[in-house]
């Protein structure tokens, strides 16, 4: 990964209750289309992500797990 990427956030599930509380995590909370561009690196192996609900921080924990991908490498 690099500064200029795009990224793509794993969307959340949907409750299985109705009565369940709908999901208010950042992204949800934003409308959000989960898509960020990197913007620089962060302290602990981690990068700043500019989307478009605001600025989160992804390491690289999320895309080892599979919660977030590079959809577009920057040239």
């Amino acid at each position: 990964m690099k500064i200029g990427d795009l990224v793509k956030v794993k969307g959340c599930a949907a409750p299985t209750n109705p009565i369940d509380f709908p999901c208010e995590c950042f992204f949800c909370n934003g409308h959000s289309n989960r898509i960020g561009l990197i913007m620089s690196p962060a302290p602990m192996n981690s990068w700043v992500v500019m989307f478009d609900c605001g600025e989160w921080r992804l390491d690289k924990f999320d895309f080892a797990r599979g919660d977030a991908e590079v959809v577009s490498e920057s040239r």
